[in-house]
């Protein structure tokens, strides 16, 4: 059986003679700098602006290859168009790249295209393959917060009722600082995208409690002693460790696990709003049957 590097070979050579064929302009090659997906947003100046700051030298390079790629695809085709860019993400897909390597690429294409101001352009990642994820029930949610207040790990037993009552993604936990916290709300940005942020009023006063105790007096309220955002890798570890002192499974202790329990219970409580809603519009629509329904008036 041919690996998947084999079998894109022949894809892979018809597209350099392609680029080659692409990059040829009155006898000569087209200047790197000058190459471009939007007119007047050269990818060079993009890869080499003030964005890049934040990059490391491996998504640099990722990101570079990758707009590169979505060039040489779009050249002849015209402007990037929703329609072209699922195109693309089609062709990569017949070419043997995983997910994974597809939605770099789209994030690489998403960077350029928020510089760019073109948000109708931004296109949604698809999840690899992954694992389901073990469902935490409130019994046991409520035996992690049990069990942290007896073992006195106040800022562990905030994280979990944090993620599990207001469907908090990881990557915002940053975002809430003590400004939020005496707000009792804000609107943040989760990846890119306005995301409205409300803390029940019983775990606001909690943090404040704590805050009041441990501090900090402005900025992140979850941080290390030495003022640093909280590693996400030991955050994990510390809600495993927590759910063996609690007879929770281990694979439950997770950021994750908590919030498809927020979304889970949001659900539930729906879906009892809607049947009780359906009830009661049956029995008023009874009601009306039996005061002026075409038999009962006759």
């Amino acid at each position: 059986m041919q690996s998947p590097i084999m079998r894109r070979m022949p894809l892979l050579r018809r597209d350099f003679a392609a680029l080659l064929e692409t990059l040829q302009k009155g006898g000569g090659l087209v200047e790197e700098r000058d190459l471009e997906i939007l007119p007047g947003f050269p990818l060079e100046a993009f890869l080499q602006g003030p964005d890049s700051a934040a990059w490391n030298r491996d998504t640099c390079r990722s990101y570079r290859r990758a707009l590169y790629e979505l060039q040489h695809f779009l050249a002849g085709k015209g402007l990037p168009t929703p329609q072209l860019l699922e195109a693309w993400q089609a062709d990569l897909h017949r070419q043997g790249y995983r997910q994974r390597s597809v939605n770099m690429r789209i994030s690489a294409a998403n960077n350029y295209f928020r510089r760019c101001g073109r948000h109708d352009l931004l296109m949604h990642h698809s999840r690899p393959n992954a694992v389901p994820v073990p469902e935490l029930t409130r019994a046991e949610y409520l035996r992690l917060l049990q069990t942290a207040r007896g073992q006195n790990k106040h800022r562990l037993y905030l994280l979990i009722k944090l993620f599990a009552t207001t469907d908090l993604s990881l990557q915002c936990l940053e975002q809430i600082t003590v400004q939020v916290v005496q707000d009792g709300g804000a609107v943040l940005d989760c990846r890119g995208s306005p995301l409205e942020f409300h803390l029940p009023a019983a775990l606001r006063q909690e943090l404040l409690d704590y805050i009041a105790e441990h501090g900090p007096a402005s900025g992140p309220v979850f941080i290390t002693r030495g003022g640093r955002p909280i590693n996400r890798s030991n955050l994990c570890r510390e809600m495993q460790e927590l759910c063996r002192a609690a007879g929770v499974p281990e694979q439950k202790g997770s950021p994750r696990c908590l919030r498809n329990l927020y979304q889970a219970t949001q659900n539930d409580i729906y879906a009892n709003l809607e049947q009780m809603l359906q009830q009661a519009y049956d029995q008023l629509l009874q009601a009306e049957q039996t005061a002026a329904g075409w038999k009962e008036g006759a």
